[in-house]
């Protein structure tokens, strides 16, 4: 199993690669392609599978609020996902962008990229409209630095970090802690 993940994370990385090579860099009217992943992002990164929406998302959708040092809740009722920043946790008014990444995977960006928080977020992924794994597999968060390690297919992704989290299953729901902003994935 864990050897049909690696190769399934080869494929990835060489299919961004590739990626990143397309088009025509003169063009200002070429799409604009995932790049692949620098040599730091690299450094040690561990397979894993995706927690799967039942429906995929044809694009990415996303949302913004600005919250201050107040703090501040924003609902991406969508797909199901509810960030919590605390008092404290920003020392300014912030534009927070929160994206879901098309495809089944239960997968997200988040801006401005790189920012650190003085007290961590709390996100909580609803579970309702996703494939649970069986034979009580544990759910977790997944930090990934760059959007081509996650198969849009929802077969594999490559993580540099775990973050552990709870279920609540009375709520139905998946529970995490973000101390920074990059990319997240809900995988087991």
């Amino acid at each position: 199993m864990m050897y049909r993940h690696l190769v399934r994370a080869v494929q990835l990385l060489a299919v961004a690669t590739l990626a990143a090579c397309a088009g025509d860099p003169a063009s200002t009217n070429a799409p604009l392609l995932p790049t692949a992943p620098s040599a730091a992002e690299m450094g040690a990164l561990m397979a894993t599978t995706p927690l799967n929406r039942d429906v995929a998302l044809r694009h990415d959708r996303s949302v913004a609020r600005t919250i201050g040092t107040n703090g501040g809740t924003i609902r991406f009722p969508e797909v199901g996902l509810t960030i919590t920043v605390p008092p404290g946790a920003v020392t300014r008014n912030t534009r927070f962008v929160v994206t879901a990444l098309k495809g089944t995977a239960v997968a997200y960006e988040f801006q401005p990229h790189g920012t650190t928080f003085r007290r961590p977020l709390t996100a909580v992924q609803s579970l309702v409209g996703t494939q649970l794994p069986l034979g009580g597999a544990v759910l977790q968060a997944g930090y990934f630095p760059n959007r081509s390690l996650v198969d849009p297919a929802g077969a594999s992704a490559l993580v540099s970090e775990f973050i552990p989290g709870a279920v609540d299953a009375r709520l139905a729901s998946f529970r995490w802690n973000i101390d920074h902003f990059s990319g997240y994935i809900v995988a087991w």
